[in-house]
């Protein structure tokens, strides 16, 4: 029984050294080269996987979850009105474009403050936002020139 008693400790010892991604995994009782090979073996995810090392694992402060939901809703009213005929819709897409271009930093819900606070990069993002809405504005264009019943 002490006998007993004494491997498992050892064991014990053991699985605490190991890193903690290793702990609840035995580890495999293969030979030195079959580990070696193991290498050169694919990684085969499964979609589920690769979405659980995409999503964030720690939760977000309230705030940061407010700052997240108003940059969010700036982008989509940008992008989702940027040709809109409707005064209403139009209006939304050119306050949010205000916004984004404003480099106002003193009130705290500005784009420059949400971006930093939310580890963006503001320039790159107001940069990427103008991209975008150059090359929609271009495809309407581009459908009128080709339709083959516009005479």
């Amino acid at each position: 029984m002490s006998r007993i008693k004494g491997k498992s400790s050892k064991s014990k010892d053991h699985r605490e050294r190991q890193p903690f991604w290793t702990k609840a995994v035995n580890p495999p009782r293969a030979p030195m080269e079959e580990k070696a090979l193991a290498i050169f073996q694919p990684d085969v995810l499964i979609e589920s996987q690769y979405q659980s090392t995409q999503t964030r694992q720690l939760p977000m402060d309230p705030e940061r979850v407010l700052m997240l939901a108003v940059l969010r809703d700036a982008v989509s009213c940008y992008q989702d009105h940027v040709g809109s005929r409707h005064k209403p819709k139009r209006l939304l897409h050119m306050e949010a474009e205000q916004w984004i271009l404003d480099r106002d930093r003193s009130y705290l819900f500005s784009f420059e403050n949400l971006c930093e606070a939310l580890g963006y990069a503001p320039d790159y993002m107001r940069a990427g936002l103008e991209r975008w809405k150059e090359t929609a504005l271009v495809r309407p264009r581009l459908k009128e020139h080709t339709n083959p019943l516009a005479g």
